[in-house]
């Protein structure tokens, strides 16, 4: 299946501020996204309709990449793993080894196209739970997820700590219908790039923490910088 080399159509040129987080979503686009050529032909047919080739459900997923800090969008770059295949089976993230066309990729988020579609909060806590292991392990198959606690620096392990204490007050728990840490997480973080007032409303504190750590540019600088 040919790849789209170079910059995706459709992206605007990046401001000279923007430009070293263009620089990175083209490098994901390049080396971590993938599409299954079927994908929209085994689609039902309001989904085939939304888009007009295989590659427009991923440029409209860069939509919400964009939001990410380029903290984060750096250590997804240069995880092992982390891929992202368009699809038609249903979204979900899926640790470890996964067979892709003759070879094998780490650690994979299947994102459905009808999902993309129709409900992008789905696709979102698939995503956002490929970010969750990356946090808590860099994506390591055997490794422990920023939900369960875990952080791969010392500030991100504060703030692992900081969502336990959070998740465990149970706001939001009902509404999103996400019980466990890594549900909550996932759906939350989600929330937050579709619906940030809506979390506002139903968890002011894990709203916080989104938008004062894993969301924001300055922590994420100094943890890499200082390496904790």
């Amino acid at each position: 299946m040919p790849r789209e080399k170079g910059q995706p159509l459709g992206v605007p040129q990046p401001s000279v501020e923007n430009r070293p987080r263009q620089i990175l979503l083209d490098a994901l686009w390049r080396d971590k996204t993938h599409v299954e050529p079927q994908a929209l032909e085994r689609s039902p047919r309001q989904v085939r309709e939304a888009f007009a080739s295989i590659w427009e459900p991923a440029m409209r997923m860069r939509r919400y990449l964009a939001l990410l800090p380029k903290g984060l969008l750096s250590l997804w770059h240069a995880a092992p793993g982390g891929h992202l295949i368009y699809t038609d089976r249903p979204s979900a993230y899926a640790p470890g080894p996964q067979p892709w066309r003759g070879e094998v990729l780490q650690g994979v988020c299947y994102l459905s196209v009808a999902d993309v579609a129709l409900a992008p909060q789905a696709a979102l806590v698939a995503l956002c739970s490929l970010f969750d292991h990356l946090l808590g392990s860099g994506g390591d198959p055997e490794g422990p997820w920023f939900a369960d606690g875990a952080g791969i620096t010392e500030s991100l392990r504060r703030a692992a700590e900081r969502f336990g204490r959070i998740h465990a007050l149970g706001y939001g728990h009902d509404a999103l219908a996400a019980p466990t840490a890594r549900a909550y997480l996932a759906h939350t973080w989600a929330l937050y790039l579709t619906d940030p007032r809506r979390l506002n409303v139903l968890d002011p504190q894990v709203f916080r923490l989104y938008r004062d750590i894993l969301m924001a540019e300055s922590p994420w600088s100094l943890s890499q910088g200082s390496g904790g």
